[in-house]
């Protein structure tokens, strides 16, 4: 990484969330070891499905394109070491991935914050824009349906 590169991005400390914001629009996340590695869910070219694994830094964030979005404004993160050695327990291992259920930030954030603490952001706001898109509908179906229509 160039030091153009570390000096916009400076190397994440241990046990922190990494996000790497992509062109479609959605971020892949993954918690920083504190050594230039991230552990992070994706998918796995060996097998279908998705698994957990730890790379360089440079690897994940393609060009460098990343930043630390830690969730700390909603809840107490554990300590740096336990985070890491949580998250290094669970390389290899397969996790049954759904982009609005288990996802990759849901991950880092379960790292972060402790088992059942996890959180997506993203997935939430794809919910909620899906759920106001819904009422949206339903709200113009009720305004332009017509109850006298074909009596």
């Amino acid at each position: 990484m160039s030091s153009e590169q570390k000096k916009n991005n400076p190397t994440p400390k241990k046990g922190d969330m990494v996000e790497f914001p992509r062109p479609e629009g959605f971020s892949h996340f993954g918690t920083a070891d504190g050594e230039g590695y991230v552990i992070h869910a994706t998918s796995d070219t060996t097998a279908s499905g998705s698994v957990i694994k730890k790379e360089p830094l440079e690897k994940v964030a393609a060009g460098g394109n990343f930043k630390v979005k830690n969730q700390d404004d909603k809840k107490t993160p554990l300590p740096p070491d336990t985070i890491v050695s949580q998250a290094n327990a669970r390389v290899g291992e397969k996790v049954d991935y759904g982009p609005l259920s288990y996802n990759c930030e849901t991950f880092a954030s379960e790292n972060r914050y402790g088992k059942g603490q996890g959180h997506s952001e993203q997935a939430e706001k794809i919910k909620q824009s899906a759920a106001e898109t819904g009422k949206s509908i339903l709200s113009h179906a009720k305004d332009t349906h017509n109850p006298f229509e074909g009596k």
